[in-house]
């Protein structure tokens, strides 16, 4: 692995935990956005050049956009943020987050003993892609014939929060 790969893995994590342990939700939201420049750019470097765009245009930009508007719309100050936590929720949620994260690694060991035996992991192979018009060409036919309806739900999601956000700062003002 490269040493700049590797230094801006360091740079994430350490962007993360700055992200998961700060106070302000702006502070939380510009980390997250150092996180996700950082993934783009570790996609970049190893040659995935369409998903570090998506990365860029999709989640640095417009779902970015949508959790800073929304943190500012909804004016959240430290009264308002200040939660009680109860010994078993605290406790139920790290259990949760160890599992998660164990499951992550697991997976990726996993992934990485399994690399060396199979060469052609995915439903296409690279002679395939090619002969289909190119890696856009594929994953734009995928995204809006077979996962249309996921994509779907996802912009409704999107458009159900950003509404949510506006009727609770409505809320406060009245």
């Amino acid at each position: 692995m490269s040493p700049v790969i590797i230094i801006l893995c360091v740079i994430s994590a350490a962007l993360a935990v700055t992200m998961l342990f700060t106070k302000s939700p702006i502070t939380s939201a510009l980390c997250l956005l150092g996180v996700l420049i950082m993934t783009a750019a570790i996609y970049g470097l190893i040659g995935e050049h369409m998903i570090a765009t998506l990365q860029l245009v999709v989640y640095a930009g417009a779902i970015m956009v949508l959790f800073i508007f929304s943190i500012m719309l909804l004016n959240l100050t430290d009264s308002e943020n200040d939660f009680k936590k109860k010994p078993f929720v605290f406790i139920l949620g790290l259990a949760a987050g160890i599992t998660v994260f164990g499951s992550i690694v697991y997976a990726i060991l996993n992934h990485f003993k399994n690399e060396a035996n199979d060469k052609t992991l995915g439903a296409f192979s690279s002679e395939t892609v090619l002969a289909l018009g190119g890696n856009s060409k594929v994953l734009s036919h995928a995204l809006f014939s077979q996962y249309y309806v996921s994509f779907e739900v996802v912009s409704l999601a999107l458009l159900v929060a950003v509404v949510g956000s506006v009727v609770l700062a409505k809320r406060k003002v009245d």
